[in-house]
């Protein structure tokens, strides 16, 4: 479960390193833009240097800040695929290791979902009523309801008119 969170974590950081790697580049585009208006503009007045410099200095910071959210981004990429390979691993482990947990004298048995035990039926059925036709009521009951599960609007305790 700790790993669950982890890797949600991860993808939430990415997600948000994208976010701020896309806006990161139109500021960059938008700074390049500015830039050779300011370069066609005044190429002798000492004040549009200064403010190109400057601008020049604002651009190269936000390009290497791209460059370390990228680089954050494939570290929180890799990180994520880390995670999640060792959560394979474990859920591998587990399901290899869980019938030798579960022994010939445990409780616990193993059913697909959505399938019903025809024992209960069977069992029930011998109680109720005589033995050679048990078998077949259990047997009709148990496929009806197998069916009625099927059904999507088929509710057992509330009835529909």
């Amino acid at each position: 479960m700790k790993m669950l969170t982890w890797s949600r974590k991860y993808k939430v950081e990415s997600e948000g390193v994208v976010i701020e790697e896309r806006a990161n580049e139109m500021e960059i585009e938008d700074l390049k833009s500015k830039l050779q208006v300011m370069k066609h503009l005044g190429q002798d007045d000492a004040a549009v240097q200064k403010k190109i410099e400057k601008m020049n200095n604002e651009l190269q910071e936000k390009i290497d800040d791209l460059q370390d959210l990228g680089s954050t981004n494939k570290t929180l990429i890799y990180k994520e695929r880390q995670s999640n390979d060792e959560l394979h691993e474990a859920r591998k482990v587990l399901i290899q290791g869980l019938p030798e947990l579960l022994g010939n004298r445990t409780n616990i048995g193993l059913k697909r979902m959505g399938e019903l035990d025809p024992k209960t039926f069977h069992d029930t059925c011998k109680s109720r009523f005589p033995p050679d036709e048990a078998k077949i009521q259990a047997t009709t009951l148990c496929s009806s309801w197998q069916e009625n599960l099927k059904n999507p609007n088929w509710h057992p305790i509330f009835r529909r008119n």
